[in-house]
């Protein structure tokens, strides 16, 4: 686990915008699980985070100065990673830097569709080959990727067995429409699985990875396909984590097992976006925030995605919204 004493909080001053810059004041930041990840040396997707820099992270804020013709003061803006700070300096025109009007529903931009939507919308449908009448189990499942893969499924015609952590958590997951959800902590897992679902599950959406996946390796049907999104039971154990021993079921199942992260289908992220946002004009899509306050609850709510203590979308809010400005 990162703790207190992994981390510093720092003042500087801002430095002047260059052209082409923008100045962003942030209100929230959000918690993934991939940020764990970004602080571990070795390669990954994305460099490690080094000693010094602030700590990675996605998050939302209004723009408050700008030297960039096509982003004005008082726009939201996020993407570009700006990270674990109060104020953010990007370049306008990164690809991955988004302004969106004043009026933009942020909280809905951040807990479904700046990490979730196209993590679950092209891992269920493209590497999973989601079809209408299948059968999809998710883990993790009312984490904020987790109950936006339930929902997706869901409104693309499968039906959905979801894990979670608690009872709580699993009457969220139900609420949401899944047929059943099981408490990993006090549910007989193979037993209930076995009884939902006697010839298998045809996806595994997998946001944990170690026993859980080990076991839905055993619940495949004929054909089924596991699409690994995420190990949350794994990052913090160091050394090399331990493979699935059921992974032979794979030949028997005729299954296939696939790791993806979303930045591989960037250049259709419009796609998934517009689907969520379809979604949500219909209340077919619903979303969950666990809200702390202050940089200095960054570390605990970061934690939190690996203890379980969160249902949905877990962020930090730094300030109040300062509005539209003028400032």
């Amino acid at each position: 686990m990162l703790t207190n004493q992994d981390v510093e909080i720092v003042q500087a001053p801002v430095r002047e915008l260059e052209d082409g810059e923008i100045l962003i004041k942030m209100v929230w930041l959000q918690m993934d699980a991939a940020v764990r990840s970004w602080l571990d040396e070795g390669e990954g997707y994305l460099p490690a985070v080094k000693i010094g820099e602030p700590v990675r992270g996605g998050g939302m804020g209004r723009v408050i100065a700008s030297k960039h013709p096509d982003v004005t003061v008082g726009m939201w803006c996020g993407g570009g990673l700006p990270g674990w700070q109060e104020y953010a300096i990007a370049d306008g025109d990164s690809p991955i830097v988004n302004p969106y009007p004043p009026d933009w529903d942020v909280l809905f931009q951040l807990a479904v569709i700046s990490s979730p939507a196209a993590t679950a919308y092209f891992g269920l449908k493209e590497l999973g080959e989601l079809q209408p009448g299948d059968s999809v189990l998710v883990s993790a499942a009312a984490g904020s990727t987790g109950s936006v893969a339930v929902q997706t499924a869901l409104n693309l015609g499968a039906s959905v067995v979801g894990i979670a952590g608690s009872d709580e958590k699993c009457r969220w997951v139900e609420e949401l429409g899944a047929q059943a959800c099981l408490n990993r902590r006090t549910d007989d897992l193979a037993a209930r699985l076995k009884e939902l679902r006697p010839k298998g599950f045809d996806i595994y959406f997998d946001n944990v990875g170690g026993p859980i996946l080990d076991l839905a390796l055993r619940r495949l049907a004929i054909g089924g396909r596991v699409v690994i999104i995420g190990a949350i039971s794994m990052y913090n154990q160091g050394g090399r984590p331990p493979g699935p021993s059921n992974y032979l079921n794979l030949i028997n199942r005729q299954a296939k097992m696939v790791g993806y992260q979303g930045m591989a289908y960037v250049s259709r992220y419009d796609e998934a976006w517009n689907q969520m946002w379809e979604w949500k004009a219909e209340n077919k899509m619903r979303y969950r925030t666990e809200m702390a306050h202050g940089l200095e609850n960054c570390v605990d709510q970061l934690n939190m995605l690996f203890t379980g203590g969160n249902t949905g979308k877990a962020m930090v809010q730094l300030c109040e919204d300062p509005g539209p400005g003028p400032y």
